[in-house]
């Protein structure tokens, strides 16, 4: 009669087969273990931005607290002078504060408007060819009286003009608020220098240099989002809700460009905008 028994054979295999199925049972608990590691992490990282954001938010309400309620009392307070006085010099000093009040509340509340037309995709671009030596120097223009308050040298350093097709008043807008914020934290007589040049690529880079405060290397990302600033709001000298650096950056995106930012503490800081070089239509001696 046959044997019964299993053979050295059978044996073999049914070893084989519960290795087999122990190394696929082992390695579909690794598979699932890492995919759980994986989504822990990713679950941490969210949890993480959620309360950046949440942080950003608080200091974003604290500081447009106190920047809108300091204009609100100048408004209040000089408008009431003037309603209860007669005409005189004194008044007219009076009217000129308000207006300068209500023109910085205005500004802030069209850059918090203006930042949420950009997140929700619906801030559009009229285009044109412009005078990239025109716009900047407009933007210039802009803050020649406060740099002359603190003897600060500012200027166009280079002699060759751009034709491009932009938005000028966006890219104005964008300058700006690179120029404001390169004014406004630099020391007294110091500088902001402002250079143009191509580069390989054929794209054109717009250098805005000063010699201010400078950013600590790890506060260079956060500047570039909105809503932050290096300063707290309880400590910081400047005026500013932080929003011009991401509305610029906004700006320069929406022209499918690139701001990148540079800075060391005590020398000064570096913005470069790259434009793209389709939007280049020729260069002109200036």
């Amino acid at each position: 009669m046959p044997s019964t028994q299993p053979s050295l054979l059978d044996d073999y295999c049914m070893q084989l087969g519960s290795l087999l199925d122990r190394r696929h049972t082992e390695r579909v608990l690794n598979g699932a273990r890492q995919r759980a590691e994986a989504a822990t992490r990713l679950a941490e990282d969210a949890l993480q931005q959620a309360q950046a954001a949440d942080r950003a938010k608080t200091n974003f309400l604290a500081n447009v607290t106190h920047e809108l309620r300091t204009p609100l009392n100048a408004i209040i307070g000089f408008s009431e002078i003037v309603e209860s006085a007669p005409p005189s010099a004194e008044n007219a000093a009076y009217g000129k504060y308000i207006h300068e009040a209500g023109t910085r509340l205005l500004g802030i509340v069209n850059n918090v408007l203006t930042l949420a037309r950009v997140e929700a995709g619906k801030l559009e671009l009229d285009e044109q060819v412009a005078s990239l030596a025109e716009v900047l120097g407009a933007s210039m223009r802009m803050f020649q009286h406060e740099a002359e308050a603190k003897s600060l040298v500012i200027g166009h350093e280079n002699e060759t003009d751009h034709l491009i097709h932009i938005d000028p008043s966006k890219i104005k807008q964008a300058f700006g608020h690179i120029l404001s914020n390169a004014v406004k934290f630099n020391a007294d007589r110091g500088s902001v220098r402002v250079s143009t040049r191509l580069v390989p690529t054929g794209d054109l880079v717009v250098a805005i240099r000063d010699t201010g405060c400078g950013i600590p290397a790890e506060d260079l990302d956060r500047v570039l989002e909105p809503f932050n600033q290096v300063e707290d709001h309880l400590t910081r000298e400047n005026e500013g809700v932080g929003l011009g650096l991401p509305l610029a950056r906004a700006m320069i995106h929406l022209h499918g460009g690139h701001l990148t930012l540079t800075s060391e503490v005590g020398v000064g800081t570096l913005v470069e905008v790259k434009l793209p070089a389709h939007r280049l239509r020729n260069s002109s001696a200036g």
